[in-house]
């Protein structure tokens, strides 16, 4: 990402593949690029970004009779953004290299940033790229325009939106992926708005309606959140972290096959939150043990869901109960949740 402009190429910055379709003046007539907590390709498909391509040509032909370039903005860089900044003039300072940047950084330099200068908004993080589902509707994953499925009592389906129909345009956006309708729902805020919308039903029938979004519509929970790599640098940490046991291991351990139970692999002993691993250790926490549950619960479907849980829910100066197995003992342990 090194010296690009953020204000020219907007897309989720979090994704391990994204694209841009656009015109050289700067117009974006698609973006590409998605996933979610399951899986980090099972949104995307060959034959989902042929059509894609093919359909950009249209659009770009259109375009090319009548266009309309947008405003130019002031480049900026994630070496503009502060926090980056200031790393990349200790790096120099030090007679380091610089790194290269990737994506993910982008997110992480902004929520620091963000965070030094008291702006930091939890509510803002969860915010970004909501995925389809948070309008109420499934689309399909060959063909990003139609609507698979609708949830009933969801925005869409009180829009009037049916399986079936076939998306045109949301707000000022032509719809080819669910890129682009995330697109929109990412430029509407959390508390809440309405999204003119467009599609098709039977072919040929124009339907016009709007999806309306009460506040709070568009905020990820931790599992959906937890695939991220953004989620790392937020606040407040546990410290640790490892794998979770297989179904064998779980057995033999006399541990409930669909139980929850995380090995320690690593304690946080480096860095800048090596103190959060020296909290651990102190708690009597050491590598090796099992977690069985974090604040009672136990229900987590991966370490990531974890690790996203409890940066959301903890409060720095809490105390968080954790049940540990250490060889064969099971104990229960207190955790002071750090800053």
């Amino acid at each position: 990402m090194a010296g690009v402009d953020l204000n020219l190429f907007q897309f989720d910055y979090d994704l391990t593949f994204a694209a841009v379709l656009m015109n050289a003046d700067g117009t974006v007539y698609h973006r590409y690029g998605t996933r979610d907590s399951g899986s980090p390709t099972g949104r995307l498909s060959m034959a989902s970004l042929v059509r894609l391509l093919r359909e950009s040509l249209e659009d770009h032909k259109a375009y090319e009779a009548r266009p309309s370039p947008p405003t130019a903005q002031p480049k900026r860089t994630i070496e503009q953004i502060p926090t980056m900044a200031r790393k990349i003039e200790e790096r120099k300072r030090s007679g380091k290299h610089v790194e290269c940047m990737h994506c993910h950084m982008v997110n992480g330099e902004t929520d620091d940033t963000a965070r030094e200068a008291g702006k930091f908004s939890l509510e803002a993080v969860l915010g970004r790229w909501p995925l389809p589902e948070k309008a109420g509707l499934t689309l399909d994953v060959d063909d990003p325009a139609l609507v698979r499925a609708v949830e009933p009592q969801g925005p869409a389906a009180k829009a009037g939106v049916r399986p079936g129909d076939r998306l045109i345009r949301a707000g000022a956006q032509r719809i080819r992926s669910q890129m682009d309708f995330q697109w929109v729902l990412h430029s509407t805020p959390a508390e809440g708005g309405e999204i003119p919308i467009e599609y098709l039903r039977e072919g040929d029938m124009m339907m016009l309606s709007s999806l309306k979004l009460a506040r709070g519509w568009k905020l990820a929970g931790a599992r959906e959140f937890s695939w991220r790599s953004s989620m790392w640098g937020l606040r407040p940490q546990p410290g640790f972290g490892g794998e979770r046991l297989s179904a064998s291991e779980r057995e033999k351990l006399g541990i409930p096959a669909d139980a929850f139970a995380l090995k320690v692999g690593y304690i946080v002993d480096w860095g800048n939150d090596a103190a959060t691993g020296r909290n651990v250790q102190k708690a009597g926490i050491r590598k090796g043990d099992v977690i069985l549950s974090v604040g009672g619960k136990k229900d987590f479907e991966s370490e990531l869901h974890f690790q996203a849980w409890f940066r959301f829910t903890q409060k720095p100066g809490s105390r968080v109960p954790i049940e540990v197995l250490q060889g064969h003992e099971r104990k229960v342990v207190e955790l002071q949740v750090l800053e």
